[in-house]
């Protein structure tokens, strides 16, 4: 059975939005599995992806969250959600080498494109800042690697 070997390479992306807030974030992959041996593009994968976001909020952002509740951990508000224009953005990327003694080495690369950002003013983070959620649209490919 194959498993990852190594992270090949990893870029942070960003986004600056257009209440002023920069937001960075990361992809990861956290697992690959062959789900099929012979396809068009070869092997094909089922790759577990995770995503996490470190935000940096604007000074007007931080005063729309004065004296409001803490939201509580794990809990999502249903209400209060605002989307936020996303202005400029760089893609978050990982790549990672898989190995597999029947099937060879793989470079499988991971590259996530933030779509959409929303943001709520009703409650704050544990942090004191404003929540954000961003969705994303993952990019997953991957390519033999031959002898180098």
């Amino acid at each position: 059975m194959g498993k990852l070997k190594k992270i090949l390479g990893v870029k942070w992306g960003t986004m600056k939005l257009e209440d002023n807030t920069l937001i960075k974030f990361r992809a990861a992959v956290v697992d690959a599995v062959p789900s099929q041996e012979v396809s068009p593009f070869g092997v094909e994968f089922g790759v577990n992806i995770a995503t996490g976001i470190s935000v940096y909020p604007s000074q007007e952002s931080m005063r729309e969250v004065e004296g409001k509740p803490v939201a509580p951990p794990g809990v999502q508000p249903k209400e209060g959600w605002m989307r936020v224009k996303i202005l400029e953005k760089d893609p978050a990327v990982e790549e990672v080498e898989y190995e597999d003694s029947k099937l060879g080495r793989y470079r499988i690369r991971v590259e996530f494109e933030p779509a959409m950002v929303s943001k709520n003013t009703q409650v704050k983070t544990l942090s004191g800042e404003p929540l954000y959620m961003v969705r994303w649209a993952p990019k997953i490919t991957w390519e033999e690697i031959t002898e180098e």
